[in-house]
Order: structure tokens, then sequence, then C-alpha cells
């Protein structure tokens, strides 16, 4: 059956079967709608099993396509990465990455990204990551982006991850802040009015999350959903607030911050690279990782 086997048929197959819609696969690999159908209804005829079924007004596998793509995947993946690796990755084809990032990251990896004049015809694109760890899975799992930067650890089998940096935590106040001078003890800690950010998918306080430590309850004078606004704020006010050590130190002089330790103990915020485990021997998806990391050597 190989030898008259089109290997473009179980792209085709794949590409249905991750989105189970017909148009969005057309859409991804280029082709029509009726090339598609065509397409897998010729597989479907070489193989003598029905792989979808309609279902409303769209399409599900059936449990013969359950069982093809678990091998079919895998098998497609290792052909492309041996090609690719015969190949090299080449920045001078162009070629678009996608990068989840958590706001920190994508404010600290964008100046980096636009001064790199060794990036060729490669495109680093950075999209705020997923509020869920679900849709951040899903994402990656479809294709739909190359690598996420996360601190939390993943228990899906599916992915791997790869240490990036240790960063670690702070508290900030306007410079010339009427009652905070050298240091911030813990009873000025609590006696001070907050301007607050949650994390979104943990919807914790940053420093309730990296501490083992057990915190009362603080001062909220307002809480923001930007980084950016909570630093402008506690700059424009005798607030204080809590932010990564990395980020408090890159916009420190702009908005007018003095930094401080917090008076309590605090633990490493580990950031990791994160990828699909199809794509470790990947040779485009390894100079990705190490281009990234390379953006955060010295921290």
């Amino acid at each position: 059956m190989l030898d008259n086997l089109d290997l473009n048929l179980l792209k085709v197959f794949v590409a249905i079967y991750r989105h189970q819609s017909i148009t969005i696969a057309a859409d991804e690999l280029g082709l029509t709608q009726p090339g598609v159908s065509g397409l897998i209804k010729r597989l479907q005829q070489k193989t003598g099993c029905q792989l979808f079924v309609r279902s409303g007004r769209g399409i599900m596998p059936t449990q013969n396509a359950h069982e093809f793509f678990k091998q079919v995947e895998p098998a497609l993946i290792q052909i492309n990465n041996a090609l690719e690796n015969l190949e090299g990755f080449d920045i001078t084809s162009p070629r678009k990455f996608v990068v989840y990032a958590s706001e920190p990251l994508m404010l600290q990896l964008l100046p980096k990204i636009e001064a790199d004049k060794e990036l060729g015809q490669v495109t680093i694109e950075l999209q705020p990551t997923y509020s869920s760890e679900e849709e951040l899975i899903q994402a990656l799992s479809h294709y739909q982006g190359h690598l996420a930067l996360e601190f939390t650890s993943y228990k899906s089998s599916a992915f791997f991850a790869e240490e990036l940096f240790d960063d670690s935590v702070c508290i900030i106040a306007r410079k010339g802040h009427p009652r905070l001078n050298s240091s911030v003890s813990l009873e000025q800690f609590y006696a001070e009015k907050h301007i607050t950010l949650k994390l979104r998918r943990e919807d914790i306080y940053l420093a309730d999350y990296f501490t083992e430590e057990t915190l009362n309850e603080r001062q909220v004078a307002a809480e923001c959903t930007s980084l950016v606004s909570q630093m402008s704020m506690v700059a424009n006010s005798d607030c204080i607030a809590t932010v990564s050590s990395s980020l408090a130190n890159m916009f420190s002089e702009k908005f007018g911050l003095a930094v401080f330790s917090p008076p309590f103990k605090m633990l490493p915020v580990r950031y990791r690279v994160m990828a699909h485990k199809r794509e470790r021997n990947s040779s485009a998806n390894m100079w990705l990782r190490d281009k990234i990391r390379s953006y955060f050597d010295g921290y």
C-alpha cells in the first residue's frame, strides 16, 4: 500500500483530525475545501476505512481515525524532523514562530527581538499566554504556537520543559516616598496601601504565590490588570506594589521607582521554555529555543 500512497494524504488527515474541521484544515494547508474533501475521500478509499462522520454542522473522527492518528502523527513528525535536520534550519528562508509569554516576559523580550540583527528572514511573534493551562496545551498541540514561556509546571506527558532563567520578587514604591527609605519592614509592608495585580491563571497575588509564608490581608487601594499600569500608579502615588525584580530593574528609571527587598522569605520565580515533545528534535524549534535563551543570558 505504501508504494501507492501519497504522504500528502496523511498530512491532510492529521490536519482534519486535529481541527475536526475541513474548513480550518483547508486554511492551514492552503487548499480549497473541495480539494481537502476529495483528498480525505481518496485516503478512505485506500485504507478501506471510514475515518470521519458528520456531527451536527461539523465532523468527528471514528474509532478507526483515533487509532490511525496514533500511528500516523508520530511517523510524520519523525519524517519532518529528519528532513529538517538534513537540510539544517536556514534563517534566510521566511519563517514565523509564535511564542506565548506572560506580560513581564513580553515587555523584556520585544526590545531584544527588535535589536537582534541575526534573525535573517525569521519573525518571532509574541502572543499573551492563555488564562488556562488547558487552552495553552490545546494551542500548542494544534500547532497554533511553537513555544510557551512559563513559570508553572505541567502534568501533561506530551510536553517537555527546559530551564530559561530565575527571577525574584521585590517591592516597589515611588522615589521620594515619605515613609520608605532604604528598606521595607514587615510592619511597613502591611501599613502601606497596595496597588495589586493577580496572576490570571492562579487567581492569586504574586507575593502570595511565591512565598511559603502565609501573608496577612493588605490594604488594597487599586487592583490592576496590567503591570505597566501598576507601575505607573505606584509612581504617581504613595502606594506600594509587589512585582518581579527583572521588570522593576528594567522600568525603575523610566517610572522613577525605588526597589526594595521583600520583608519575608520569597521563592525564586523559575521561568521555563515549554514545547510539545514532537518539537524536541526539530532543528527549527531547537534554533528557536536557543535564540530565546540567548536573550536572557546573564540573568
